[in-house]
């Protein structure tokens, strides 16, 4: 059997100020609650897994900041301009964010719309609605990723492994988001050559 183990998935987790919520009566997991906000993250952006969590993190701060411009966030984030701008076009084009003219003519003003922001008020509810530390946990899963740029997929694959250790693809397979199995397979095969995940057994 292929067992996978976490390579320091407490830089991902631990430390985490996230609320306490009840799941089927019991208390959630640190690893759990993370799946969960993966999931709600999914949800918000078009149910894509594929999406990044750079993604998420630029939907959080519009979604902090209602009315602002793309100026805005390149200081806030310090986002690249011409990154910015295709994450803009992609969650416009799904729906994610809606935008308006500034008062001038000149400015566009973005806002969180409909399924998106009702999905990441979700997930903001684990971290009493605070936008900063959403946004802080996305930023901390980017780092634990290192140079690879890390999607909602890669996060929900380490959480799930985080909360059962060990664990078997399968088993992971099981957590996913009925997407190609052979998709799911290539991305935690990327993760244990990253270094993220370390396999042990046959």
């Amino acid at each position: 059997m292929l067992y996978i183990f976490p390579h320091n998935l407490a830089l991902g987790i631990e430390g985490l100020a996230m609320k306490t919520l009840p799941f089927d009566g019991n208390v959630e997991s640190k690893a759990m609650k993370v799946g969960h906000v993966i999931d709600h993250l999914v949800d918000a952006l078009g149910g894509e897994p594929a999406c990044t969590l750079r993604r998420a993190v630029i939907l959080a701060d519009i979604d902090e900041h209602p009315g602002t411009t793309q100026a805005g966030i390149i200081q806030r984030l310090r986002a690249d301009k011409s990154a910015l701008n295709r994450d803009i076009e992609w969650l416009v084009d799904y729906g994610c964010l809606r935008r308006r003219p500034g008062a001038d003519g000149r400015e566009i003003n973005l806002f969180t719309e409909g399924y998106s922001k009702r999905h990441l008020d979700l997930a903001l509810s684990y971290f009493n609605n605070s936008h900063n530390s959403l946004k802080n946990f996305l930023i901390r899963y980017i780092n634990l990723f290192g140079q690879h740029r890390p999607t909602l997929r890669d996060a929900k694959i380490v959480a799930a492994v985080g909360d059962k250790d060990p664990t078997n693809r399968q088993q992971v397979f099981q957590t996913l988001y009925n997407g190609p199995q052979t998709t799911d397979n290539r991305a935690i095969n990327n993760l244990i050559d990253l270094g993220i995940l370390e396999r042990k057994g046959t």
